[in-house]
């Protein structure tokens, strides 16, 4: 019981040096009240999301530190479908074809981090609601169905942000 315990510390502390280190970096202020609000709020998100962040065994998760080379290329593609969806709604709203419908979207994505941001991707998107994450499969609200082709669907739906988010994660 101890030795979980002492685990749980070790945990809370290298994600609170994590955070502590990151609010320093973007804050670049070493006033006592920005420091004790760094203090505050690091040691509350590391008690939250410790288990999340760090293995058992003390070693941060590979899986959640995404290569930021990809960061830049897959928010211009997110920027343009969104752009692109609001294009789409607006004519859909207009000429009054719509045809919802659900969809369930299989993901390569193995990581649950990055699956929550393809949902949330899709969810951006106007035109597109991700319902629920089941295992590595979405279940998405289209506001207009084009087809009813799964593969088809998927290319259409999920766009690019598969391949960057793949490509960031891995």
């Amino acid at each position: 019981m101890k030795f979980k315990s002492l685990s749980l510390i070790n945990k809370i502390l290298i994600t609170f040096f994590f955070l502590m280190f990151t609010w320093l970096l973007f804050t670049f202020s070493l006033d006592p009240f920005s420091l004790l609000l760094g203090v505050i709020f690091s040691f509350l998100i590391a008690l939250l999301t410790c288990d999340y962040f760090v293995q058992d065994d003390g070693v941060i998760q590979q899986c959640h530190l995404p290569r930021f080379q990809y960061l830049i290329p897959y928010v211009f593609v997110l920027l343009f479908e969104i752009f692109l969806g609001s294009l789409f709604v607006v004519y859909y709203v207009i000429t009054m074809r719509i045809k919802p419908g659900l969809l369930k979207l299989k993901t390569k994505l193995n990581s649950r981090f990055a699956q929550v941001l393809l949902a949330n991707s899709i969810t951006l998107t106007p035109g597109t609601v991700t319902v629920d994450i089941q295992d590595q499969e979405l279940l998405v609200h289209w506001l207009n169905v084009k087809t009813n082709e799964v593969t088809q669907a998927e290319k259409m739906i999920k766009a690019g942000f598969e391949k960057w988010l793949g490509r960031m994660f891995y």
